[in-house]
């Protein structure tokens, strides 16, 4: 970590440097440096990098083996450790531990995704034939959590809990209300009015995260211009603007791992762990699930379940762990001559939202830019107070849900707002065409420019698609075809979308903060009509790495998440979810896994 930080800074120093008139002497810069790498240290030992995780010796047996140390696998291990009994308990991370000191840091959430951090399966889609077509090959990259903690390790820290027609498909004890006590039980609101839809008394610290910016509010007076209402998307009405949630506190992110795994494996030494092991297959004795075959630094092992194997790896890597362990559609399994288990529509079912960004530049100096990121008073604030700009969110303090067909309560839009125009890497990240990447950069490629980007998120695609397997092979990576934009619908809602941004970045309250829009690369179509926007939805929405479906309740599993016709199996991920959730859906995986562990635990 110290060496992490004084390579950072130090590079960050010397950039600034460079830039000063008159320059410094030498003597001058190697003080300087000096300074700053012994502010480094100071920190770095005076805060010693939680978390620090105990070693143990795995057993050859564990009553219960969760697979995926992610947000619903650290819940469930944490409250089963809570019983009384004597209860085991092994978690198996495909990632690493979650030692980056990077993860902490809000500001910091875009480099997470950096290939090089090592925190991330970056998986590929198949070529994509409606949409992608602005993409390196016509294929998009999503990028889901390989850590612990999963993606609430490494995503933009916005805290949602869905719509309540978001449930009416799951059946059995899941609607809204049946989850709003799991919803209340590990939050911990630390900044929030008092209300009866927000937990105090949790482990996971929800606020509304760093102080208020002017962009965030000049954001909600526009919306509040176009006539919507204020409210809290938390509780039961969602149409509206209202201030977003983050998972975070005291300038720092609170990822799953740390709010409930750490404190199950450090404090109640029921918990074991093993990381960067890569369960490989599920191995039954009759149709009962009984071994995790798992790999790890080229050694292949297993470790046998008494009572439960609980898959929580996500709606990518539980399908193809099922499949390869035989459980799957028959004809996909046969021809990759897997034994068929049960005959199951896994892997079907794929929804993934998609999202586009808006750019615009700005006269006025409100986004966390390049400059105030890798200034010495950010470092030296946030080090010292955890405040200041490396305490703040890139995601801006206001979100809006819209239904664009003006029917119903069910929102299809949601628009939030990224607090910069000029993101690192932004053609890189997201695999742009080579021959487009510096017209899409449009000149702000590693720039110090002003400005803000909104960000559209089509909630509900209609477009579904599919996981596959490539090959029994457990290093080769799943065919992934999600099949976006195939239904021109999607494309039309998220029309609809852009064109509410166009108002909202013209009203009163936040005209004044624009001086540009970005455009995007499209010589076909004149620049700003319906069909040079539906060019670039299909060209550069994004996924908003939020896949679900592949395993879904009815289909696959059972309303207890059990998987038909095996025992001792059971899902806990967002691959259940019969349909995609009105926002972010990691409050609805925190409350899923609360309620079924209460299951587990009553069973």
């Amino acid at each position: 970590t110290l060496l992490y930080t004084i390579k950072f800074e130090v590079t960050m120093l010397h950039e600034r440097m460079e830039k000063l008139n008159p320059p410094l002497t030498p003597a001058q810069r190697f003080w300087g440096v000096v300074i700053m790498i012994l502010l480094a240290a100071f920190y770095t030992f005076c805060n010693p990098l939680e978390p620090v995780y105990p070693s143990h010796k795995l057993r050859a047996e564990y009553d219960y083996i969760i697979v995926g140390g992610g947000t619903a696998g650290s819940v469930i291990a944490h409250r089963l450790a809570e019983k009384t009994s004597n209860t085991s308990i092994l978690v198996i991370e495909a990632g690493k531990p979650d030692y980056d000191h990077s993860i902490r840091i809000p500001a910091a959430s875009a480099s997470l995704l950096d290939p090089d951090k090592n925190l991330v399966w970056n998986y590929k889609t198949v070529p994509q034939e409606g949409s992608a077509q602005g993409f390196l090959n016509n294929r998009m990259t999503i990028p889901l959590g390989k850590v612990l903690g999963g993606s609430s390790a490494i995503d933009n820290m916005m805290y949602g809990r869905g719509n309540s027609e978001d449930f009416s498909s799951w059946g059995g004890d899941w609607s809204w209300t049946d989850l709003l006590p799991y919803f209340l039980k590990g939050e911990r609101a630390t900044d929030i009015h008092s209300s009866i839809y927000h937990g105090t008394d949790g482990e996971l610290p929800v606020s509304r995260g760093d102080e208020e910016c002017e962009l965030s509010a000049a954001f909600a007076a526009g919306a509040t211009e176009l006539g919507l209402k204020q409210i809290d998307y938390s509780a039961k009405e969602q149409i509206g603007v209202s201030q977003t949630l983050f998972t975070m506190a005291d300038g720092e992110r609170w990822s799953a791992a740390r709010a409930f795994l750490e404190p199950a494996i450090n404090r109640r030494y029921k918990v074991h762990m093993t990381t960067n092991s890569v369960a490989s297959k599920i191995l039954f004795s009759g149709n009962r699930a009984t071994q995790v075959v798992y790999s790890q630094d080229g050694v292949t092992s297993a470790v046998r379940a008494t009572k439960e194997i609980i898959l929580t790896g996500g709606a990518i890597e539980t399908p193809k762990l099922l499949m390869r362990s035989g459980v799957g559609p028959s004809e996909e399994l046969n021809k990759h001559k897997i034994p068929v288990v049960a005959d199951l529509p896994v892997g079907k079912g794929l929804k993934d939202p998609l999202k586009l960004w808006m750019r615009y530049k700005s006269n006025k100096e409100v986004s966390l830019s390049r400059d105030k990121l890798a200034s010495a008073k950010s470092f030296v604030s946030y080090y010292f107070t955890k405040t200041g700009t490396w305490a703040q969110t890139l995601l801006s303090h206001t979100t809006l849900f819209l239904n664009t067909k003006d029917s119903g309560s069910q929102p299809d839009v949601n628009i939030n707002m990224l607090r910069s125009v000029a993101l690192p890497n932004q053609a890189e990240s997201l695999g742009v065409k080579y021959e487009l990447e510096d017209a899409f950069n449009a000149g702000l490629y590693d720039s110090n420019a002003d400005g803000f980007t909104f960000v559209p998120t089509l909630l509900h695609p209609t477009s579904t698609g599919e996981v596959r397997l490539r090959s029994a092979d457990l290093h080769d990576p799943p065919l992934i075809d999600p099949k976006y934009l195939t239904e021109e619908e999607d494309v039309e809602t998220m029309l609809k979308a852009i064109r509410y941004v166009e108002q909202l970045a013209g009203t009163g309250a936040m005209s004044p903060y624009v001086s540009q829009s970005v455009e995007y690369p499209d010589s076909q179509h004149p620049a700003g009509s319906d069909d040079y926007w539906r060019s670039v939805v299909r060209k550069f929405a994004f996924t908003a790495g939020q896949p679900s479906g592949t395993c879904a309740i009815g289909k696959v599993v059972n309303t207890d998440l059990t998987v038909r016709s095996v025992e001792g199996l059971r899902v806990v991920d967002a691959s259940v979810f019969p349909d995609t959730i009105s926002g972010d859906y990691k409050g609805v995986l925190y409350a899923v896994a609360e309620k079924i562990a209460d299951v587990i635990k009553q069973d």
